[in-house]
């Protein structure tokens, strides 16, 4: 009977546990689909008053989140006192080289610039570098899609019943025993 207890505590503590990760990673959930929302109905709007010039779904979410990104950003970043001697170092241009700078001129036609957020980047972990036998797999298995390619209507003709799993095995083998 005790181990039944043990047992029974056990699950509902792992219960508990799965209930704690889910609830904490609902949050970032609940982010991305406000983000998404927010995308979706900017995309939307630019759609409709003909306003993306081109630009895909995908391009337009890449930028817009780079938007919502740069917008939160700067609230969260931005510290409540500077420190005095970042303050002193700092001359501020006067105001006549302010008003001396040239504007641009207007552009033709409207187009979202797609902002480069350094932070986003540091925080994308990057993808995994492909082994040494992933990669020869790879190779290997491309070769022999392009020989099956080239016999298989002359197997076929022949009667043979070979299907393209057997062809790979007995082509990897023959390769892998070629060094290849």
């Amino acid at each position: 009977m005790g181990i039944r207890i043990a047992v029974s505590y056990a699950a509902a503590g792992g219960a508990l546990a799965v209930a704690v990760a889910l609830a904490a990673s609902s949050g970032d959930a609940y982010a991305q689909a406000n983000v998404l929302k927010e995308c979706g109905s900017q995309y939307q709007a630019a759609k409709a008053a003909n306003e993306l010039g081109g630009q895909s779904w995908q391009e337009f979410l890449k930028a817009c989140r780079g938007r919502l990104a740069e917008q939160t950003k700067p609230a969260e970043a931005k510290p409540e006192t500077p420190p005095p001697a970042a303050a002193e170092t700092k001359p501020t241009p006067p105001p006549a080289a302010v008003e001396s700078t040239p504007t641009p001129p207007p552009a033709t036609e409207a187009k979202p610039v797609e902002p480069t957020p350094p932070a986003a980047t540091e925080a994308t972990p990057s993808p995994k570098p492909a082994t040494d036998s992933k990669t020869a797999t790879r190779e290997r298995q491309k070769k022999c899609a392009a020989e099956w390619k080239a016999k298989k209507a002359e197997l076929k003709k022949a009667g043979s019943k070979i299907t393209w799993p057997k062809y790979w095995s007995e082509c990897n083998k023959r390769l892998k025993a070629a060094g290849e």
